[in-house]
This record gives structure tokens, sequence and C-alpha cells, in this order.
């Protein structure tokens, strides 16, 4: 049973997967009402510097797990874990959208493939070694 309840929990249950990949990566973790995870997927790989995601692949993943909540993440190959304007576009619709379907986005984090930085869109931009 892994509970991640929080963005430090998401930033180092992502970190474990993700590992140093060069390209990026855009996980889906499908949550219970606890927060407790029930399923976690990479939908989406890119490139050193963008990935393509699309919002409709987000719910059909969280609908089949039957998820009371979503959280997203991906990595920064570049060391910088700061959001680019495509990152602050996408979670707002994704935020929106979960909102539309009953599932809401509860946070989407940023781990940086360098170093143990991470960004929460929740508020928190630190490492995980703080």
């Amino acid at each position: 049973m892994i509970e991640l309840s929080n963005s430090e929990k998401v930033a180092r249950y992502l970190k474990q997967r993700i590992h140093i990949s060069d390209v990026e990566e855009f996980w889906v973790l499908a949550l219970n009402p606890q927060c407790v995870l029930i399923e976690a997927r990479m939908l989406f790989r890119g490139t050193v510097d963008q990935c393509f995601i699309h919002p409709r692949d987000v719910f059909r993943f969280g609908i089949l797990q039957n998820a009371s909540f979503l959280v997203v993440g991906h990595n920064h190959p570049s060391g910088n874990c700061k959001p680019s304007a495509a990152d602050i576009s996408m979670t707002k619709r994704l935020m929106t959208l979960g909102r539309l379907v009953q599932i809401p986005v509860l946070d989407h984090v940023i781990v940086d493939s360098k170093t143990d930085g991470f960004f929460s869109f929740n508020g928190q931009r630190r490492s995980l070694d703080s």
C-alpha cells in the first residue's frame, strides 16, 4: 500500500520510476479516496524537451482505474524543474477537466532528472533532501 498524500511523497515515487531518463516521461497516478495508489502508468514519452499529452488519455486511465483522484507528473531531463509555459497551460487544462469529470487532479509534480529537486503546482519547490 503506497500512500501519496503530499507532493514530496509523489516526487519520491516518481524519482524511483523515472530514474535518469534522458527524455520526458509523463506519468499518471490513480488514487483512491484515502490517496492510496491504485495504479501508476507512464502514458506519454517525449523528447529531451517536450512531451505531447492528451487529456483524453489521462482521464481514460483514471476512469478505467476507478480513481477518486489523479496526480500527474513528469521529469525535466535538462536538470531544471521550473515549469514551462506548456506545463502551466496543460496543468490548468487537466485541473479544469478533472473538476468536470469529477476526478480531481490534485497536483502536477515535475522532478529534476539530475538532482533531487522538484516542483509542485501546489506551491512546493524544493529538494527531496530538505
